[in-house]
């Protein structure tokens, strides 16, 4: 391959494409830009450490003098206006232009906005940035109102951690489950009397019709006129994908950046990473974005074996986590409308596994507490290997006896 790359986007994705890429080619020029003006770093512990009034750096990915020692040139402050894909340019706001052989989009996504009154005041807050996540944590003192608009993962784990700084937590969710999009809903009833039993209140099927106050939030009205107090609204109704540098270079999009299963876009020498991206196909179907660690991690090591002509490892079952109170929940796959769910342990006890099968193969799983299973778990997913059910759901039989090399 050699010659130069330029990544737009220095989040995870972005960083570990530049690792991969080093890694496979020693001779590349790698360019990596990032609008931010930290060092990339991971989002995860944005919600959970980094909230809880850890220190930043427990997310950066690597130290400066990492991309020094790995000659990449990492560029932070800097934002892309476009690109040409013909001339194989990259313009950028300061009125420099710069030359790409290959150019992978790494842009990420941005938190959905809250489309009601009052979404501006002070105190209306959204988490995507280490910035966001030093200001929400500077809100949580103890006694403090704080209202979560959204009761998807993020949304929890921002009520996990406010509830333990001493807050009083209120979670609206407009769908009738918590996770209503996730494993069809499986663990959102599980997961309101989890925050219920830590003093969270759950609403769901509820809507906000506006937020209320002066300069600063101080109350979140209903859509059925019910008034909350508020000291901090936190806005977690989902994320937009950061497209628009590939559409307005002709690149296909549909709610993100259209890829394959190698990371190319519609465009040559073109390709794409992370939360931006929409997967054409995949395991769990048509046209897919995942937002995940995971991802972020996976598909930048697929797109520098591609642009280094290396053949990427196979494709392998999603896999998300959670952590919540004393709770480590982890998802691998996917289910269907026509599978069965086969639990191995009581769903009451601290820890469980719970199995989508269908056709005698498991399409998903959650892991509550049984971290120590991914592996096995892992395995009988993306090797599709046929399953007896009862003895799937025998804690007797160790899953690793199911798993067959």
């Amino acid at each position: 391959m050699s010659g130069r790359t330029v990544i737009v986007g220095a989040g995870q994705a972005g960083a570990r494409t530049a690792s991969a890429l080093r890694r496979l080619d020693e001779a590349a020029e790698i360019v990596l830009l990032g609008e931010e003006q930290e060092l990339p770093y991971e989002r995860p512990p944005l919600s959970k450490e980094i909230l809880n009034g850890g220190p930043p750096s427990k997310a950066t990915i690597f130290a400066h003098t990492w991309y020094e020692e790995h000659r990449i040139a990492m560029r932070a402050g800097v934002h892309v206006t476009g690109f040409d894909w013909r001339a194989k340019q990259i313009a950028l706001a300061s009125g420099e232009s710069l030359a790409y052989d290959n150019l992978v989009l790494a842009t990420g996504v941005r938190p959905r906005p809250l489309m009601v009154s009052g979404a501006t005041l002070d105190g209306v807050l959204t988490l995507r940035t280490i910035g966001d996540s030093t200001n929400l944590s500077a809100r949580l003192t103890p006694g403090a109102k704080v209202v979560v608009i959204g009761g998807g993962f993020l949304g929890l784990e921002i009520a996990a951690t406010a509830i333990a700084r001493q807050c009083a937590v209120t979670v609206i969710e407009s769908g009738s489950t918590l996770l209503p999009r996730i494993l069809g809903g499986f663990l959102g009833q599980y997961l309101a009397d989890l925050h219920r039993a830590h003093q969270a209140d759950i609403r769901t099927g509820v809507s906000v019709a506006a937020l209320e106050g002066h300069t600063s939030v101080e109350a979140v009205r209903l859509g059925d006129g019910t008034l909350l107090a508020a000291d901090v609204v936190v806005v977690a109704i989902g994320a937009v994908a950061n497209d628009e540098l590939a559409r307005a270079a002709g690149a296909e999009c549909a709610d993100g950046v259209l890829v394959d299963a190698h990371a190319r876009t519609s465009l040559p020498s073109v390709y794409a990473v992370g939360d931006v991206t929409r997967q054409r196909t995949h395991s769990l179907g048509e046209s897919v974005r995942l937002e995940s660690w995971e991802n972020a991690e996976l598909q930048a090591q697929v797109a520098a074996s591609t642009i280094a002509g290396v053949a990427p490892a196979a494709a392998a079952a999603p896999w998300f986590w959670t952590d919540q109170y004393d709770r480590n929940i982890q998802m691998l796959g996917g289910r269907r409308a026509d599978d069965i769910v086969v639990m191995r342990g009581d769903i009451a006890a601290s820890s469980w596994c719970a199995f989508f099968v269908a056709d005698s193969t498991i399409l998903g799983a959650v892991l509550m507490n049984a971290g120590r299973e991914r592996r096995h778990v892992k395995r009988l997913i993306d090797t599709k290997q046929r399953i007896d059910c009862e003895e799937l759901g025998d804690l007797a039989r160790p899953l690793s006896s199911l798993a067959h090399n």
